[in-house]
């Protein structure tokens, strides 16, 4: 069903790897130096004048088949020089760790002192094991080191392979080896432990099929190959060769062929083969040349990055072409489900992305859905807002690998035009939701998606939680309805504030307060002023409305009195009472859309810092004693100063 919604896309190449930091590491004696002045010479003669440790030492990008660099590190084996060895190893992009296939001690160093040393640093590079033999150079070969090594191999799969470099022509090929897990690394394909390909990959490896068999019915025939072999700048393959490949699929995997060629399963089987068989390069060949990097997402150079850069004021949103393809998308799937995608539909849009990231936190819970947990179509467009206004990037990649043709996204007008246009064109606002604990603003965002109250929904977590859906506006600004994003901000003990960065992305602010306690509201009120002068100071004001939560319960006394006039006081609206147990909003949430819509009302009158400080310094000129003339003068003048100063 995902492959009817493919369209053409344009492809692109991820770019080289950084320079590559091979670190040599083991225990004294057990050649780390001797390896690397081997592979630098090729020669089995011996070198005078050793130094203990080697300077960094550099092997030409020519000396390797992805022409990349390595820098060769030398370590010391001094118990003073411990930190600087775990520093260097901490940096490493890959580690050769060296050993005496003659001394059972050096063998053993591995497993009980080395290998548990890079868990416990977090080092998760590739590891080759290099032992040699200083006594029977002839006797030693590569299929009896891998005898050696296949307990240490069995507990520790992040061990990439073992050499014997006893005869020294061999040390170069340790560093090749190193320098090719690094630029093609199988930790991102392979997993180990199960023996398949990974989540991502297996997605990555879909998109280049759909790709790639687009205009022949999703089927990989002959043309389909000889597509992919182009791309990869390979040789065409010839009508035999795609045979023998065809027959060599149908033998190990009989789902893998169908009458028409080689179905999806069957490419994912020649591609774990390839890696099976250490031929990981022609796999990532394929990735890279299909636009992915090494963490198989979409290199930078595939996604327009430029197409949102935006001031702290502007916004991300998608643009109508945008959404009228979303729309497709779920018409397309909807047919196979009934009014809304199920979680198993869901996976389907998100098949050949790297992951789907609905599945995970802040989108997660961020809906409404149905009683099967499935979205209907505003659920569905609203996440794709919510992402596309906090993720644009992610929310690009995913539409690029839905083979989405055009432009995707646009970017809002600045707020402060906004404002002095008195109307805000925006097709999605985010509505910031401050409050003391213990207000109800998590059962306020578990009403706004149509959740079950809940007074402890958040679990005392201090995440920032977003709900988001669609709210009809009245016929304010149109007949469409916008999509309105609540963000729970939890507030820090200390009274930290969100960042003028994170104020910039305010389009309008709610200060939620209990209703039945004092404090809460006063602690409200407080927090409305320090954010209001907050944002004002920066340049970033919004409308901001109180809201009066839990009027189920029994007011503070005087408590309408007091809100009201302290909100006159600041030229805003009085408090908006609701009841999230009772599911009493009084109209809560078109209200806030209309505060947004008209971002030049509703802005609290409260001076700014710089304000308030010349006040106070007129205060303080004030009180000083004006006993002498010379004192007179110097205030007079001073105000007079000033005077000019704020015209």
């Amino acid at each position: 069903m995902i492959f009817k919604m493919m369209r053409m896309l344009g492809l692109g190449y991820s770019g080289s790897p950084k320079p590559v930091r091979i670190v040599v590491v083991g225990e004294k004696g057990t050649g780390k130096t001797s390896l690397i002045i081997a592979a630098l010479n090729e020669s089995s003669q011996p070198q005078p004048n050793i130094p203990p440790v080697l300077p960094y030492t550099t092997f030409p990008s020519e000396w390797f088949r992805d022409p990349i660099p390595a820098t060769i590190i030398d370590t010391s084996s001094k118990p003073e020089d411990r930190a600087k060895v775990v520093k260097e190893v901490k940096e490493a992009d890959a580690i050769v760790l060296t050993f005496v296939v003659d001394i059972a001690e050096t063998l053993d160093r591995l497993s009980e002192y080395w290998l548990p040393l890079f868990r416990q640093l977090e080092v998760r590079v590739p590891i080759i094991i290099a032992g040699c033999s200083v006594t029977n150079r002839e006797y030693h070969n590569q299929s009896g080191m891998e005898i050696i090594t296949t307990s240490i191999r069995e507990q520790y799969l992040e061990i990439e392979t073992c050499f014997d470099w006893s005869a020294h022509h061999i040390a170069r090929k340790v560093f090749w080896y190193a320098q090719h897990a690094v630029t093609n690394p199988v930790g991102p394909i392979y997993d180990k432990e199960t023996s398949s390909l990974k989540p991502r990959c297996v997605a990555a490896l879909t998109r280049v099929y759909v790709l790639s068999t687009r205009d022949t019915d999703f089927i990989l025939n002959e043309a389909g190959l000889n597509n992919i072999q182009a791309q990869c700048c390979y040789e065409p393959l010839t009508p035999s060769q795609s045979r023998g490949l065809i027959d060599f699929v149908q033998e190990r995997s009989p789902l893998g062929v169908d009458e028409n060629g080689i179905t999806i399963e069957g490419f994912l089987f020649i591609n774990k083969y390839l890696v099976e068989q250490g031929r990981i390069r022609q796999v990532w060949n394929i990735l890279r040349k299909f636009g992915y990097n090494n963490e198989l997402r979409l290199a930078d150079d595939m996604i327009p990055y430029s197409s949102f850069k935006r001031m702290s004021d502007q916004s991300v949103e998608l643009s109508d072409e945008a959404i009228g393809f979303l729309r497709g998308v779920y018409k397309n799937l909807d047919e196979h489900s009934g009014n809304n995608l199920g979680p198993q539909m869901i996976g389907f849009v998100f098949q050949i992305s790297p992951e789907n990231p609905w599945s995970i936190a802040p989108y997660k819970d961020a809906s409404e859905k149905t009683d099967d947990g499935g979205l209907s179509l505003e659920a569905f467009l609203s996440l794709w807002n919510l992402l596309t206004l906090i993720d644009p990037a992610r929310s690009l990649e995913c539409l690029i690998c839905l083979c989405y043709p055009s432009s995707a996204v646009r970017i809002t007008r600045r707020r402060a035009i906004d404002r002095k246009e008195q109307n805000s064109d925006r097709r999605v606002f985010q509505c910031f939701v401050f409050g003391p604990k213990n207000a109800g603003k998590s059962a306020l965002l578990n009403r706004f998606i149509g959740r079950p109250y809940d007074d402890d929904n958040n679990n005392g977590s201090n995440e920032e939680r977003y709900a988001v859906n669609m709210v009809d506006n009245d016929g304010v600004t149109g007949d469409v309805k916008k999509t309105l994003v609540l963000k729970e901000i939890q507030m820090q003990e200390d009274g930290f504030l969100p960042s003028n960065e994170a104020l910039g992305a305010c389009d309008v602010a709610i200060f939620l307060y209990d209703s039945s306690d004092e404090s809460s509201w006063k602690r409200a009120i407080d927090l409305l002023v320090k954010v209001a002068t907050a944002s004002e100071d920066a340049g970033l004001e919004f409308p901001c409305l109180m809201v009066a939560a839990k009027t189920d319960l029994d007011s503070f006394p005087e408590a309408n009195q007091e809100a009201t006039r302290a909100t006159q006081d600041i030229g805003i609206e009085a408090p908006i009472p609701i009841s999230s147990k009772m599911g009493d909003l009084d109209n809560l949430f078109p209200k806030i859309l209309t505060a947004a819509e008209h971002p030049h009302l509703c802005i609290p009158e409260i001076k700014s810092k710089k304000k308030r400080s010349r006040k106070l310094m007129k205060r303080s000129l004030m009180v000083v004693s004006i006993g002498t003339g010379a004192v007179i003068v110097g205030l007079v003048s001073f105000r007079l100063y000033a005077a000019r100063k704020q015209r």
